[in-house]
C-alpha cells in the first residue's frame, strides 16, 4: 500500500435549516474533489476561508457525513467499519485540530494529557511516553503546567504531542499555526513535518500559502469548494497556475506584477 489517503469524486453538502430552505444547499461545500496523499510526502491544501479544505478533510477522516465519492484512509473505506472498528482505525490517523481549546482539557496538566493518550492508545509505560513526547515537541520543562498557563504556541505544541503519542501513519493538521508569530509558526511546522516517514505522510491544510511551500512537496489549491489546481512545490514559480493561484502568490509576494502578468495570460 503506498497510498495513505485515498479521496475520489467527494461531494458535501450542508442542510439548510430555515422554515422555508429545508433540504440541502444547490451549492456543495466540497464539489467532486479528488485527492490523493501518498506515504513518504507531506501534501498541503491551500484555499481561503469557505474554500471547502477542512470540509473535505473532516469528511474524509469519518467526522462528517457526505454525499458522493469514496474514501480510503489507509487502505480502508471508513464506511464500510463498525464504530467500534472505527475506534481502533483512529489510532493510526490522527487530526491536529486549529483550535488548542478543542484539543485540551484545562484541569489537567501538560503531563496528564499525554499520559491519559498513551493509556487511551494502550501504549505502555505512559508516564515515560509523556516525557519523550514533551521533549519531542520541545516542553520538557512544561510537563506539570495546566493549559491557562501555556502560550499559545505552547498549547498548540502540547496538542501536537497528544496526536503523535500513537504514531499515525496519516498526519493532518488544520491551520496548525494560526495566529502565532513567524519563528513560533517555523517551530512548529518544522515539528509536523518532522513526522513524515516511508510509512507515514502528513496532510497540512492552512490559508498560508508561503509555509504551505516551505512545508510540502504537493501543493493542492481549493476555491469554492473545488480543486482548481495542482502542482510540486518546486514549480511554485513555473507559469502555468490558475488565475486564482496566481493571485495568492501575489499576495504572499512570491510573485511580483510582472510575473503575475506573465502567469496570468499563460494560463488563459
Amino acid at each position: 500500500m503506498s497510498v495513505a489517503l485515498m479521496i475520489q469524486g467527494m461531494v458535501k453538502r450542508y442542510p439548510r435549516h430555515g422554515v422555508f430552505q429545508r433540504g440541502f444547499e444547490a451549492q456543495p461545500a466540497v464539489d467532486d474533489v479528488d485527492l490523493q496523499v501518498e506515504f513518504g510526502e507531506v501534501v498541503g491544501i491551500i484555499g481561503e476561508s469557505g474554500s471547502g479544505k477542512t470540509t473535505l478533510v473532516r469528511a474524509a477522516l469519518g467526522l462528517l457525513p457526505y454525499q458522493a465519492g469514496t474514501v480510503e484512509v489507509l487502505g480502508k473505506t471508513l464506511s464500510n467499519l463498525s464504530a467500534g472498528e472505527i475506534r481502533e482505525a483512529r489510532k493510526d490517523f490522527q487530526l491536529l485540530f486549529q483550535d488548542p481549546a478543542a484539543m485540551l482539557n484545562p484541569g489537567l496538566t501538560v503531563r496528564q494529557h499525554l499520559e491519559e493518550s498513551a493509556i487511551v492508545h494502550g501504549i505502555p509505560n505512559p508516564e515515560n511516553v509523556a516525557v519523550q513526547m514533551a521533549e519531542r515537541v520541545g516542553l520538557p520543562h512544561r510537563l506539570d503546567a495546566l493549559p491557562n498557563q501555556l502560550s499559545g504556541g505552547e498549547q498548540r505544541r502540547v496538542g501536537l504531542a497528544r496526536v503523535l503519542v500513537p504514531a499515525p501513519a496519516l498526519l493532518v493538521a488544520d491551520e496548525p499555526t494560526a495566529g502565532l508569530d513567524a519563528a513560533i509558526k517555523a517551530d512548529l511546522i518544522d515539528s509536523i513535518v518532522s513526522h513524515r516517514s516511508s510509512d507515514s505522510a502528513v496532510l497540512l491544510i492552512s490559508h498560508d500559502l508561503a509555509m504551505v511551500a516551505y512545508a510540502c512537496d504537493r501543493i493542492v489549491v481549493m476555491l469554492n469548494g473545488k480543486v482548481v489546481d495542482r502542482f510540486l512545490s518546486k514549480n511554485l514559480k513555473s507559469a502555468d497556475h490558475h488565475p486564482y493561484t496566481v493571485q495568492l502568490l501575489q499576495a504572499a509576494g512570491i510573485l511580483n506584477q510582472a510575473d503575475s502578468s506573465e502567469c496570468a495570460r499563460e494560463s488563459k
